[in-house]
This record gives C-alpha cells, sequence and structure tokens, in this order.
C-alpha cells in the first residue's frame, strides 16, 4: 500500500482524536500535512488544498505557532506561485518570515528563504540589497516526498 493511502485515515484520525479530546496543538500541522498528501493524490481540488491550507494558517496564527504558520505560508505560496499569484505569495510568505528573530539555520526558515529568493526574482523585488543566488520554486506536488 502507497504511503500515502496509509496516511491520510492517519490524519483524519488525528482530527477526531483532536475534536473528542480539545487538544489542539498540533492540528495546523495535521491540517497542512493532509493538505500535502490529498494534493499528491490528485484525490483533490486545488481549491480543496488551499482551503485546507488557509485553515491551517488560521488555526497555527490564532495558536501563535510559528512553524506551522511558517511551513503553511510555504506551502500555500507554492500553490500561489503555480497560479501565477507569485506577488500575493511573496507577501504572504515574507509577512510570516519577518516574524522571526533567531534560528535561521533551520531547515524551515531555510527553505522559506529560498523560496522568498526564488520568488523575488520572479516579481522583481529585492532582498535587503543583496544578490542571493536565485533557487526554482519546488512544485507542490513533489513536498510530499519530504513528509
Amino acid at each position: 500500500m502507497p504511503r500515502q493511502a496509509t496516511v491520510i485515515p492517519r490524519c483524519r484520525s488525528s482530527k477526531s482524536v483532536s475534536d473528542e479530546t480539545g487538544e489542539r496543538w498540533a492540528i495546523a500541522e495535521v491540517l497542512r500535512i493532509k493538505a500535502a498528501l490529498i494534493g499528491a493524490t490528485g484525490n483533490a481540488t486545488t481549491d480543496d488544498v488551499e482551503a485546507l491550507l488557509m485553515k491551517s494558517l488560521n488555526i497555527a496564527r490564532r495558536q501563535q505557532a510559528r512553524c506551522w504558520e511558517l511551513r503553511t505560508a510555504c506551502d500555500l505560496a507554492r500553490i500561489w506561485h503555480g497560479q501565477n499569484r507569485s506577488h500575493e505569495a511573496l507577501k504572504l510568505l515574507r509577512s510570516v518570515y519577518d516574524q522571526f528573530s533567531e534560528g535561521f539555520e533551520t531547515a524551515d526558515l531555510q527553505n522559506a528563504k529560498a523560496l522568498m529568493t526564488s520568488l523575488e526574482s520572479e516579481v522583481g523585488w529585492k532582498t535587503n540589497g543583496r544578490s542571493d543566488e536565485s533557487r526554482h520554486v519546488v512544485p507542490f506536488r513533489n513536498l510530499v516526498d519530504g513528509v
């Protein structure tokens, strides 16, 4: 059985346990992972995936869970980039990234920075006058390999 087929039911189960117990500390991340998985399997429309990610983003913001907010913002930015909404994607990603004052060596912040650099080069924005190496945006479907 493919890994994605076993993880999606676990996401549903995690959501059910969260609803039953009232424990919500990881629900934003569960929703983000579910969005990535159903997007990769083709079992949902881009609108469905985006709706799950927006729900995840809003929950992360309410909980002030900045790392989960950043991960979700990166996933949304990749989707929006694919919809020719790169300016909107960059604005969202930058608003989350700019809230961090430390931890820039972590994988999440480095991935966000690389994505911002790629989006900046596309929309013509500069990062503090630096000319960082431009990187390609990773398609949303490729994210599941890292889950």
